[in-house]
């Protein structure tokens, strides 16, 4: 069992290297990242049908992580995200970084709006306790534009080096999200 876990992950593996050089999936093949895998190609097939069977499996598992954070998370007194929130989730992001990079390259826009939605649904929920008299499309609004607002400086921050460590830029996010242009002027 040890050695299937450490096969499919040695394929998951060689496969976000892949991604990371090639611009679609559909141009990897089998014969490539059994290449890169350093296994044969029955190997390869003994676990996985196609190379785009390995992808979905890696952004099932992404997707799950990150939907599990997602319904994890609690909504502060004050209407704010815990202060773990921000934190966790760019170590989320650290943690699944090439694929992240990868699925925003490529706008795997079904994950994110997958993501996105989720995460609406936890907003809304947990904004409707907070603000009863707030009617659901000023919670949108809010939704959508504290999401992008996010989803821009995480790509900025991937797509940078991640040179800010995680509770840095959570820390960034947070003061943003909460101060909006005062970010600039405070420390």
């Amino acid at each position: 069992m040890a050695t299937k876990k450490k096969t499919t992950d040695k394929i998951r593996e060689s496969l976000i290297k892949l991604l990371k050089t090639t611009k679609n999936l559909d141009d990897i093949t089998a014969t490539a990242l059994c290449d890169t895998a350093g296994i044969n190609r029955a190997t390869f097939y003994y676990h996985y049908n196609s190379v785009q069977d390995v992808f979905e499996e890696i952004y099932r598992n992404v997707e799950h992580e990150f939907t599990d954070f997602l319904t994890h998370s609690t909504i502060g007194s004050d209407g704010t995200p815990e202060k773990s929130f921000y934190i966790k989730f760019f170590e989320f992001v650290a943690r699944n970084a090439d694929i992240c990079r990868i699925i925003i390259k490529s706008g795997t826009g079904a994950f994110l709006s997958r993501a996105l939605e989720s995460g609406r649904y936890k907003v809304l929920g947990d904004m409707s306790k907070l603000f009863p008299a707030c009617p659901t499309s000023k919670i949108d609004y809010y939704y959508v534009f504290v999401s992008n607002g996010f989803m821009g400086l995480l790509q900025y921050w991937l797509n940078n080096g991640m040179r800010e460590s995680t509770r840095e830029i959570a820390e960034i996010g947070e003061k943003i999200a909460y101060g909006g242009v005062a970010y600039l002027g405070g420390d």
